[in-house]
C-alpha cells in the first residue's frame, strides 16, 4: 500500500463539524437570551431559529456517524457494514441540512418581516416564505428518494438519480432564496428615517449573509468535482465540510440581527421589537380610557366654575400590522377642548 493511501480526513471532518455545531449553538443561545432581555418574550422567528438549532445538532451527529463509519476514508479500506452505516449516515445528514437551512432562512425572513408594517413589505415576506417552505418539501422529498427503494440511502450500488443535478437544483434555489432574504432586508433598511452612516451600519448586517452564498457555490463546486468518482468516501469529505460551514453561517448570520448592538439600533431607528399589534392596541386603549375617565372626573369634582377650564381628551390610535404605515390615519388622532370662563365687573 503506498503511504499516502495511509492518510485520512476523518478527523477534519469531526474537528470542523464539531466546530461549525458550537458556534451554530452559541449563536442562538445568544440570540434569545439578548431577545428576552430586551423584550421579554419570545416570537415565531425565534422558535425557528431554535428548530434549526436543533436539525443542526442532529445533522452533526449524523456526519460524525458517517465520518466514524469511514468517510474521509478510503472506500477500499471499509468493510461493507462501513459501507451501509456511511451511507445512512449520509442520507439522514442531507436530509436535516434541507430542514436546518429552511429553518434558519424563515427565522432571518420572520424577523425583517416584523421590523416594518408596511403592506408591501409583509407581502414580499409571504412570498419569499412560501418558497423557501417549497424548497424545504421539494428537498427533503427528492434527498429521501434519491435512489430506489427500498435502499433509497444506498448511492453505491442502488438505481439513483442523477446526483449532480439534484445538487444543481438546490444549491441554485438555495442561492436563490438567499438573494430574495437579502434584498428583502435592503429593502427595509433604504426606508428607515436615518443618516446614511447608521443605514450602512445596518445593511452591512444583513450583506453579511453573502457568505452563505459563497459557501453554497463552494459546495456546489465540491459537488461537480467530485461527480462519478470511484473513491467517493474519500473524495466527498470536501463536500461535507462545506455543507456543515454553509449550514452554520446560515443560522449565525440569521442570529446576528438579534444582537444586542443592532437592535440597539433598530430601536434608535424607530423599530418596535417584540410588541404584537393586538397588544399594543391592548394597551394604548386602555391608557386613552383611564386617561379620558380621569378628566372627566377632575372636571366634575374639582374645578370651581369661575376657575378656567382645560381639558385634553386623547384617543391612540395603534397600527394594525396588515395595514399601510404610510397611512395618515395610523397616526395620533388628538382632540382638544378648552373652556374659559370670565367674569365681568359692573
Amino acid at each position: 500500500m503506498r503511504p499516502e493511501l495511509k492518510a485520512t480526513w476523518t478527523p477534519a471532518i469531526n474537528v470542523l463539524t464539531f466546530f461549525m455545531l458550537v458556534t451554530s449553538i452559541l449563536s442562538v443561545f445568544t440570540r434569545l437570551g439578548t431577545k428576552y432581555f430586551m423584550v421579554r418574550k419570545w416570537s415565531l422567528d425565534d422558535y425557528l431559529s431554535i428548530g434549526a438549532m436543533v436539525t443542526i445538532i442532529g445533522q452533526s451527529i449524523a456526519v460524525s456517524v458517517a465520518a466514524k463509519s469511514g468517510l474521509g476514508q478510503h472506500l477500499f479500506t471499509l468493510s461493507p457494514a462501513q459501507e451501509v452505516s456511511m451511507m445512512k449516515a449520509q442520507y439522514a445528514a442531507n436530509i436535516l441540512f434541507v430542514i436546518s437551512m429552511a429553518c434558519s432562512k424563515l427565522a432571518l425572513v420572520m424577523f425583517i418581516r416584523s421590523l416594518t408594517p408596511a403592506s408591501l413589505d409583509r407581502r414580499f415576506a409571504l412570498g419569499l416564505g412560501t418558497f423557501i417552505v417549497l424548497w424545504m418539501i421539494t428537498g427533503v422529498f427528492t434527498a429521501a428518494f434519491q435512489c430506489s427503494v427500498p435502499d433509497t440511502w444506498d448511492y453505491l450500488h442502488g438505481k439513483c438519480f442523477h446526483l449532480v443535478a439534484w445538487w444543481n437544483y438546490l444549491g441554485v434555489t438555495n442561492i436563490l432564496s438567499e438573494v430574495g432574504i437579502v434584498t428583502q432586508a435592503l429593502l427595509v433598511v433604504l426606508r428607515i428615517q436615518a443618516d446614511f452612516h447608521k443605514k450602512a451600519v445596518l445593511a452591512s448586517v444583513f450583506l453579511f449573509r453573502v457568505v452563505v452564498v459563497i459557501a453554497i457555490i463552494c459546495q456546489l463546486a465540491y459537488a461537480h468535482e467530485t461527480a462519478g468518482s470511484t473513491d467517493p468516501s474519500w473524495d466527498t469529505w470536501t463536500v461535507a465540510v462545506s455543507t456543515q460551514v454553509a449550514q452554520s453561517l446560515s443560522i449565525v448570520t440569521a442570529c446576528a440581527p438579534q444582537f444586542k448592538p443592532f437592535l440597539d439600533s433598530l430601536r434608535s431607528s424607530g423599530m418596535t421589537l417584540g410588541d404584537s399589534s393586538y397588544e399594543s392596541k391592548q394597551r394604548t386603549y386602555n391608557a386613552a380610557t383611564s386617561y379620558y375617565k380621569a378628566s372627566r372626573a377632575g372636571r366634575t369634582s374639582d374645578t370651581h366654575e369661575l376657575v378656567p377650564m382645560h381639558n385634553q381628551t386623547t384617543v391612540t390610535s395603534a397600527l394594525d400590522c396588515d395595514t399601510e404605515s404610510q397611512s395618515s390615519q395610523a397616526q395620533i388622532i388628538r382632540e382638544t377642548r378648552t373652556w374659559t370662563v370670565t367674569e365681568q365687573r359692573g
